[in-house]
């Protein structure tokens, strides 16, 4: 695991109600971040926020104000985060042009909320501000004169005005006087840096999935055997999948069915967010999470079992020896994931009618092979052969995954 931060400063309502956060990069537990590449801050922030993270664990139900660099305007990343719910900054340092104007253009026709950062009128800019929802005016920039003549050249417009770094009573006074309607500042509150843990990535696999993706039509079992293959990714389209934006009426406890649940063009953006900034080897005990989860799903097919629950299967063998690939207690990811109750109580307490299969699997990898035993869901012989069925599998994807 690796440590990540996300800096994070409240915006509220002219009654101090909280609206939402400003997300923020931060290369660890400081007030401000010295950024020299833009684009690999915003890359890095976006990862973070919206998978490491994550969104309801960040901001709740509440808006979440996200900084853009020119790079990302029209970069596909963008269109996998939930436009009811953040809203993108161009920043000041941006050179408006006509491409920025289709760019912002397409964003809002993609229902994003568009605000200014850091913001001084300019007239060739019109088209820019009568696209955009807000307008921030950095308070202790502007001054008193110019701050004024903004808010009142703002007024032609249909915008929503931001007061940002009010740092004290009388400037937050002054700003609700002049018809601000929202306000950021030290005043109401200082921002925080929220930590969280990255899982490392197997860079080779994501970039096979992405490759993948480009395919035409490529199959859902495809991109299951892919994803499968990078341990880190298969937990985070699970925890999305089961999110409250896609979970629906119940949980799945399938890859399988988390990837129909997305869809492909979500998860090849999710993806290529984990690209931006995951990189890393195989880690070690890969192989035999692999094997795990391959077992599972052949014993469910030896029992006879629909191809949905033979998917579950796979997820239950693969889960049960990821804390020791990942270096996470097993209690920390099953928390991200929301599963059923019968696939926690089998991978935490061992119980429940899932349990019998996991001590199964286990049991080859000790020193002896397993005996035949009442509570065995398949003959001795049957596992035995599956298991060895299993080895193979692995090998042969793990190969597939090595080759240049």
């Amino acid at each position: 695991m690796q440590p990540i931060f996300v800096g994070r400063q409240p915006i509220f309502d002219d009654q101090e109600n909280l609206v939402g956060f400003e997300l923020l990069f931060r290369a660890g537990h400081l007030d401000a971040a010295s950024v020299t590449d833009g684009d690999l801050a915003t890359s890095d922030l976006l990862r973070s926020a919206f998978i490491d993270i994550g969104l309801q664990h960040l901001v709740g139900e509440h808006l979440a104000f996200v900084n853009l660099t020119r790079g990302f305007l029209e970069h596909e990343v963008i269109t996998s985060l939930p436009p009811e719910q953040v809203v993108l900054e161009i920043l000041e340092d941006i050179e408006i042009d006509a491409e920025v104007i289709a760019a912002v253009r397409r964003l809002k026709a993609q229902g994003f909320r568009i605000a200014l950062d850091d913001y001084q009128f300019q007239e060739s800019h019109s088209e820019l501000v009568e696209l955009a929802d807000l307008v921030k005016l950095d308070v202790l920039a502007l001054g008193g004169q110019r701050l004024e003549q903004e808010v009142t050249t703002l007024g032609a417009f249909d915008v929503e005005l931001l007061a940002e770094k009010v740092e004290t009573a009388e400037a937050y006074a002054r700003c609700q006087a002049l018809g601000f309607s929202l306000f950021q500042g030290f005043h109401l509150s200082f921002p925080h840096v929220i930590e969280g843990q990255r899982l490392e990535s197997l860079e080779v696999a994501l970039l096979r999935l992405l490759r993948a993706l480009q395919a035409p039509d490529p199959t859902p079992a495809e991109l299951e055997e892919l994803i499968a293959a990078e341990p880190g990714l298969a937990i985070q389209l699970l925890r999305i999948a089961n999110s409250p934006a896609y979970r629906g009426s119940r949980p799945t406890d399938s890859l399988y069915n988390a990837i129909l649940r997305l869809g492909q063009g979500r998860i090849k953006r999710l993806a290529m967010l984990m690209v931006l900034r995951g990189t890393g080897n195989p880690t070690h005990g890969l192989e035999q999470v692999m094997i795990r989860a391959r077992m599972g799903m052949l014993m469910a097919r030896a029992l006879g079992l629909h191809p949905e629950e033979c998917e579950r299967y796979f997820t239950l063998g693969m889960l049960s020896g990821m804390d020791r690939v990942l270096g996470v207690p097993l209690r920390h990811i099953l928390g991200e994931l929301h599963l059923s109750t019968e696939m926690e109580q089998a991978l935490m307490e061992g119980a429940g009618p899932l349990a019998p299969l996991l001590a199964t699997i286990a049991a080859f990898e000790g020193p002896t092979p397993p005996l035949d035993s009442t509570n065995a869901p398949v003959p001795a012989p049957v596992s035995s052969r599956l298991y060895l069925e299993a080895v193979r599998w692995t090998e042969d994807l793990l190969a597939s995954l090595a080759e240049n």
